[in-house]
């Protein structure tokens, strides 16, 4: 899947759940609850031993999912997400040669960044989607605030985002938001059903206003 193509799936979907355990089979399981709740773009974290091989299940098992890696500190944990099937990649924060590596090669690859002078860093290495993390220290106005200087920012929040937080990001100017162990933790994968029935509220309630309307909608005059 080329940049341009993941990055518009992500723009879709407005929802990434990001699964980290260790145990692969787990993390295949928790894939296909989310799948079955109505959340298609997943991002497995490279922190949880497993995370290759639940990459190289999951991806493999011919589901319509945008599979990517996250926690890719360098351009070797690329590498070996890219192999093991992954479609795009995400970083806690900016490694300007992951970045460039991910253009050479058409993956989609999202920094990390917090303050306006990491985000301008990110911006100028040539990123489109940028990971505002962690999220919860700053909260949604401050995505509002950095859409001054910043007005076609396409900031991606994680870290604690949960269901009752979500929207008020979305509705801040969110790209999309990533939500992590407050969907998806060792508890909800071994119970797959009330996972799906989780992920659809959390699908269902994500607001459906596409981010280009609400970018054309911040820059009418009152």
């Amino acid at each position: 899947m080329t940049v341009s193509a993941a990055t518009k799936k992500i723009r879709d979907a407005r929802l990434v759940a990001i699964i980290r355990l260790d145990d692969p089979g787990l993390a295949e399981a928790a894939a296909h609850a989310l799948f079955e709740g109505g959340i298609d773009v997943l991002e497995f974290s490279l922190a949880a031993p497993g995370a290759l091989e639940a990459i190289r299940r999951v991806a493999g098992a011919g589901l319509p999912l945008l599979v990517g890696a996250g926690t890719v500190l360098g351009v070797p944990d690329a590498e070996a997400a890219v192999a093991a099937g992954a479609r795009w990649l995400v970083s806690p924060g900016l490694d300007v040669d992951t970045v460039a590596w991910g253009r050479e090669h058409d993956v989609l690859h999202i920094p990390g960044a917090l303050t306006p002078t990491e985000i301008g860093h990110a911006l100028r290495a040539g990123a489109g989607l940028i990971k505002l993390f962690p999220a919860a220290v700053v909260g949604p106005r401050y995505l509002t605030d950095l859409r001054g200087p910043f007005p076609r920012l396409q900031l991606v929040p994680t870290g604690g985002v949960d269901a009752d937080n979500m929207n008020a990001y979305l509705d801040a100017g969110a790209a999309a938001v990533a939500v992590g162990s407050s969907l998806v933790n060792a508890a909800s994968a071994a119970a797959p059903e009330l996972l799906a029935q989780a992920a659809r509220r959390m699908r269902d309630a994500a607001d459906p206003v596409p981010f280009d309307r609400l970018s054309k909608e911040s820059h009418r005059c009152p």
